[in-house]
């Protein structure tokens, strides 16, 4: 027989298996082995041409390999479908024939996947993932490459030196100091581990250090652009050297610096250090800033401050009173500052009369030249809205000095009453001068009206005889801090029939509660009067406590008497009343207010002048009685607070009074026109007369004057474009 040849029949190699691990949602890290393949191919899942891309490849040798896989490699590729629906293979392009893998049945993790590449990869271990770092921060960050690169990192950075100090500067970044010596001065590009990893930059200053060894050297500088918000929160830097990536790491017992001590460890650093020009510039603004020292007096150039007193207005401002010495005009801006907050002072301040200034730098020889124009317009006053100092943040001026840079004035600032806090101001301005009424009209009526004041509060009631406190209508006296006499009083109120069976509400301050009420107590036992006993907190005059003492009762009408009125007639309140009824209810109505001569103290008010130009006027103020004859009950501009009778829910819908003046008048004419764009006006009774005594007090107070000015040029900011509007 003759021998037949079966011809061999070439063996098919299944496409090989690889390992890989998922890095985000899109992408996948494989790693296999084959005969060459270049830098960059293109890469398709399932054949898929919508799950295709480019992707550059780290190979390496594999010594002793077999030349089929020779040379082995890592790369990116697209994720396969999540339901695994396709083989699973991958396809990568290459000259020649295209290279077909299997991505093995299940992924990875990522610390396995590269516990195997090491082992794989050998002593190209760090190159290739020093490649791999590479790609992986080109592409779109996520949460999964930035462990993946952070495992890397841990993996292959080596030691780069310490950091030993940190600070943050309020929020513009994070100081730095320690010592390496694998990266020169500059901006340096950091990744930083923070329980996560980011991007950042440092720009950095270096400067000997005698205790390190050959090489290495201190550093300084500031983070930027970091997301770690506190120093506490740094664990590692990583920065990429001449050799490879270094690792900073956070010595465990570093020192962390109060913000308010950075600026001076920059400057330190500068002092000692070098860095490039912009660094080096960057650093230096950076420096300028406030660390709790007064670096104004310690300027060469003739430029000196000074404060006298700095209140914090609460939840209002900052209210400063000082001085300037800046003769040559060296300063561009005064800012006031605190934390991330600030208010450039220099452009809302009045400027005041200082000669006490003058005088003490004319006896100085380095500033009395400057001083020959005896200019004395040295003083400031100024009300900075809406800065309320943080919470351990410190408060303190800065000057923008030309040449210079930045010098600054820490304040020691007290906290007060918006109302008090005025006062105490209008007390030491000169009534007379221009300079006081600019300071009233650009500094303290703005403060005032900005003001969050508290209303008053009934902090006690105590009831004598059987109160009804719905009563259809009822009485409520508001007293101030002065001293009132209430025989008198009580006695009047007893007398009328008409005020004798209503309940009375009596609000005084809780300051002055036990002995009023003790008075009180005993006078209402004695006329046998239904009396509502109202202590008050946040009394700062008649209208607080009267608002006090109307949200203290619940009558459907209330009766208004402010503690400055006496009663000079039986039956003024039942006519007032039935004026009020015969508007339905829908009015204020008020009486004639006298002097003690009897002369006419308002005699309603009225609107005069047109356009701009109209204003609320009170008519027949000084004159005789008779001037207003046996007019008949009509309707006014206003009416007064300190006696009348109106809604008391018209009276809360309105807010009751308005904390924001000095003074009862525009209080009262406050409250009025409330009521009128409510739909409330106000009526003139003539017939009706009560005396309006105020003790003196007042009006001998030296502020009185600045505090009416305040009042108006308030009253008029709030009211003037609606009264330019409204009807006669």
């Amino acid at each position: 027989m003759s021998q037949v040849i079966v011809p061999e029949m070439t063996a098919i190699s299944p496409a090989p298996t690889v390992a890989w691990t998922p890095l985000g949602e899109n992408a996948i890290l494989i790693m296999s082995a084959c005969d060459a393949i270049p830098a960059k191919v293109p890469v398709a899942v399932d054949g898929n041409p919508r799950n295709r891309a480019q992707t550059m490849v780290l190979s390496w040798r594999r010594a002793g390999a077999e030349a089929s896989v020779a040379t082995g490699f890592l790369c990116l590729a697209p994720a396969p479908s999540a339901d695994r629906a396709g083989s699973g293979a991958l396809l990568i392009g290459r000259p020649g024939r295209p290279l077909r893998l299997i991505l093995a049945p299940k992924p990875l993790p990522l610390q396995a996947f590269l516990s195997e590449l090491a082992e794989e990869a050998g002593q190209a271990f760090p190159s290739v993932v020093d490649g791999l770092l590479e790609v992986l921060l080109s592409g779109a960050p996520n949460p999964r490459r930035l462990r993946a690169v952070s495992m890397l990192l841990q993996t292959v950075a080596r030691p780069g030196g310490f950091v030993e100090v940190m600070g943050s500067l309020d929020g513009d970044g994070i100081f730095l100091q320690g010592w390496t010596s694998h990266f020169a001065a500059g901006r340096v590009s950091l990744l930083i581990a923070h329980g996560g990893l980011s991007s950042a930059h440092l720009e950095a200053g270096t400067f000997e250090r005698d205790d390190l060894g050959e090489g290495a050297r201190g550093f300084f500088g500031l983070l930027e652009d970091c997301r770690a918000q506190h120093p506490s929160e740094l664990e590692r830097l990583y920065f990429r050297g001449s050799d490879g990536w270094r690792a900073l790491e956070v010595y465990e017992r570093y020192v962390l610096l109060e913000p308010i001590t950075v600026p001076g460890h920059l400057r330190d650093g500068l002092k000692r250090g070098s860095a490039p020009q912009a660094t080096s510039d960057k650093l230096r603004r950076a420096s300028q800033r406030f660390d709790g020292r007064d670096t104004v007096c310690l300027l060469n150039e003739p430029v000196r401050a000074g404060i006298d007193a700095a209140t914090i207005v609460d939840d209002t401002g900052v209210l400063i009173i000082g001085w300037l010495f800046d003769p040559e005009r060296k300063v561009d801006a005064v800012t006031l500052r605190s934390g991330s907050q600030s208010c450039a002072i220099d452009r809302l301040w009045t400027r005041v009369q200082r000669p006490d200034v003058t005088a003490a730098f004319m006896e100085d020889p380095r500033f009395g030249p400057a001083l020959a124009s005896r200019r004395n317009s040295h003083g400031f006053i100024v009300f900075a809205p809406k800065l309320v100092p943080e919470a351990g943040q410190p408060l303190y001026l800065t000057f923008d000095v030309q040449g210079t840079g930045p010098a600054f004035l820490p304040l020691e600032a007290n906290r007060g009453q918006a109302r008090r806090s005025l006062e105490r101001i209008l007390g030491l301005l000169d009534p007379r001068s221009a300079t006081a009424s600019a300071v009233v009209e650009r500094q303290i009526a703005p403060a005032l009206q900005a003001a969050e004041i508290a209303p008053p509060r009934a902090a006690e009631t105590v009831d004598v005889g059987a109160f009804e406190a719905e009563a259809p209508l009822g009485l409520v006296i508001g007293l101030d801090h002065r001293p009132r006499e209430l025989s008198a009083l009580f006695a009047l109120l007893a007398m009328d029939p008409e005020v004798r069976p209503l309940p009375i509400v009596l609000a005084a301050p809780s300051e002055s509660f036990d002995r009023v009420g003790a008075e009180a107590r005993r006078l209402a036992r004695f006329y046998r009067l239904s009396v509502r006993l109202v202590a008050v907190e946040g009394v700062e005059d008649a209208c607080d406590a009267m608002e006090a003492g109307v949200r203290a009762c619940r009558f459907q009408t209330v009766a208004l008497l402010s503690g400055v009125t006496q009663i000079r007639m039986p039956g003024w309140l039942g006519r007032l009343e039935r004026a009020y009824r015969a508007r339905g209810g829908q009015c204020v109505a008020s009486p004639t207010l006298l002097f003690e001569d009897n002369s006419i103290r308002w005699a309603g008010a009225w609107l005069e002048g047109e356009g701009q130009n109209r204003r609320i006027a009170n008519r027949f103020v000084g004159y005789p009685l008779d001037a207003i004859g046996n007019l008949g009950p009509m309707e006014v501009a206003a009416g007064a607070s300190e006696c009348c009778v109106l809604s008391r829910a018209a009276f809360i819908e309105a807010g009751g009074f308005a904390r924001n003046y000095f003074t009862t008048a525009e209080k009262g004419l406050d409250l009025c026109l409330k009521l009128r764009m409510q739909g409330a006006p106000s009526i003139w009774v003539p017939e009706v007369e009560v005396y309006a005594v105020d003790d003196g007090e007042a009006a001998a107070a030296p502020v009185a004057a600045l505090a009416q000015f305040a009042d108006r040029t308030s009253f008029d900011r709030r009211w003037a474009l609606a009264i330019s509007n409204m009807k006669g």
